[in-house]
């Protein structure tokens, strides 16, 4: 089920610019306690019981982590968070997964954090809107699934991040693999 979570990674949602600094004071330091730009063995040796997993990062890679812990004060038991790699194998987005029935807890915290949000786009039972800063950080959040299967992420990511759909199809086999650092 976890591979499912992986086109995430993929957001190129239009965002509209967030208040001046407002992204960058929550999320600049990183999220859940991983700084933006720390080593894939850093995120390793912070949450252990991840797992390895092949993403359309820069660096083909993604740490997967089902970690449960609050997030901008809402509850996730049982939760989990995709960090994904750039070409150094350093943290430059994260995808943080919410219980659908946070969906009003979440967008309320972030409409007063950052403002409204562009436009939201649906296509194909998905839903997507965002926010951007001046600098080019993002946050954006995605909302799919049917019944009881149902969740909302919010990703959030560095400034110039951009997703290699392709490209990571073409690397060694040293940088596609699912397990290890």
């Amino acid at each position: 089920m976890r591979d499912g979570f992986l086109p995430l990674l993929l957001l190129t949602t239009t965002c509209i610019a967030a208040p001046a600094d407002s992204l960058k004071a929550t999320f600049g330091g990183g999220v859940l306690g991983i700084p933006w730009g720390a080593t894939l063995a850093s995120v390793v040796g912070t949450y252990p019981q991840g797992d390895h997993v092949f993403a359309v990062t820069p660096g083909c890679r993604a740490y997967w982590v089902k970690e449960g812990q609050q997030f901008l004060g809402i509850p996730r038991d049982g939760k989990g968070v995709l960090f994904g790699m750039d070409r150094e194998n350093h943290v430059a987005i994260a995808s943080v997964a919410f219980d659908f029935e946070r969906k009003a807890q979440l967008h309320g915290t972030l409409i007063s954090l950052f403002g409204a949000p562009a436009v939201a786009t649906q296509s194909g039972g998905i839903t997507r809107y965002g926010w951007r800063s001046p600098e080019g950080m993002t946050a954006s959040i995605t909302e799919f699934g049917e019944g009881t299967q149902r969740i909302i992420w919010l990703t959030v990511s560095v400034p110039g991040y951009r997703a290699e759909k392709d490209a990571c199809w073409g690397q060694p086999a040293a940088n596609n693999r699912s397990r290890g650092p």
